[in-house]
């Protein structure tokens, strides 16, 4: 997960500075339908943020990859318009006694939608791994077939399991648990496992956020971490060719020598920096390697 920059300006449709646009009128009219406990009508439709433009817009803002996991979807897969705050209930909100009719009148705000991949979005049964698993241990679970159900639905954890209800109050008084890329750098919560067997994810000094986000996004379920371990395995190679050429530099007979080898290595490492880009899956791993490979190389430079 990358922080993501969204775009000031919502699509023309979801613009609920306009009247008259898709957005606000739909919006006006489920207000004008609501029941006495402030409810949707029953069989409400919400339509103004499934229109093919905003699918687009986001597609764009997010490069075609899923907002929370960095899977490339949009070019082999149907992606999913996902609402942040969901649109119709609040899974934790119900075991807390609260209740809670969904954050209905956010469902055609462009500030409450990302692009999702349907493992992060849709609840389904996965395989997860944990840092420091080995393969045996990965294994045991494979032939055990011990799998959970994850996936965000209508989760919407709060860091005091208080929940904003009305359409009439401000949601940015509540305490999210889950990450939202363009609103929290998922750095501050999120640190990758870089020198294990597996490519896993944890939570960044013991973060809550950075658990529940791991937890109920799935981020680490076993086919993702395959993926990104892929991904790893051909940083590692560069990084280690870098590595290498710069340990000859060091060592090199003269000056111009030394040049020479200095460049290969900015190559290798010009290569990884283009995996770091906005628009490159796993951008946030390959972001920690190369950080901790620069802390390598600046250690071999010395003061």
């Amino acid at each position: 997960m990358i922080p993501v920059a969204r775009p000031a300006y919502a699509p023309p449709r979801l613009d609920l500075t306009n009247p008259e646009s898709p957005a606000s009128l739909e919006l006006a009219g489920i207000i004008a339908g609501l029941g006495g406990d402030g409810s949707p009508a029953v069989g409400t439709k919400f339509n103004a943020y499934s229109h093919k433009s905003v699918r687009d817009a986001l597609q764009d803002m997010f490069h075609n990859k899923c907002a929370y996991c960095e899977s490339q979807i949009a070019g082999s897969q149907d992606t999913d318009i996902e609402h942040y705050r969901p649109k119709g209930a609040v899974t934790e909100a119900a075991g807390h006694g609260v209740t809670h009719h969904g954050y209905w009148w956010l469902a055609m705000n462009w500030t409450n939608l990302v692009l999702s991949c349907m493992h992060c979005n849709q609840r389904r049964r996965q395989l997860i791994l944990e840092a420091g698993m080995t393969e045996e241990q990965v294994r045991a679970l494979i032939e055990a077939d011990r799998t959970v159900s994850v996936g965000k639905l209508n989760s919407f954890p709060t860091e005091d399991s208080v929940w904003v209800t009305s359409h009439n109050c401000d949601v940015t008084m509540e305490k999210p648990l889950l990450i939202d890329p363009t609103r929290v750098d998922p750095d501050l919560h999120l640190e990758w496992v870089l020198n294990e067997e597996f490519s896993t994810v944890r939570a960044r000094n013991s973060s809550p956020a950075g658990d529940a986000s791991i937890r109920i996004y799935g981020l680490n379920r076993r086919r993702l971490t395959e993926d990104r371990m892929k991904k790893l395995l051909l940083l590692r190679i560069s990084g280690n060719k870098a590595l290498a050429v710069l340990n000859r530099a060091a060592t090199a007979p003269d000056d111009a020598v030394a040049a020479v080898l200095q460049e290969s290595a900015f190559d290798h490492l010009e290569v990884l920096r283009n995996h770091c880009a906005d628009d490159q899956p796993f951008a946030g791993l390959a972001r920690a390697y190369v950080r901790e490979l620069e802390s390598q190389i600046a250690a071999m430079r010395g003061p």
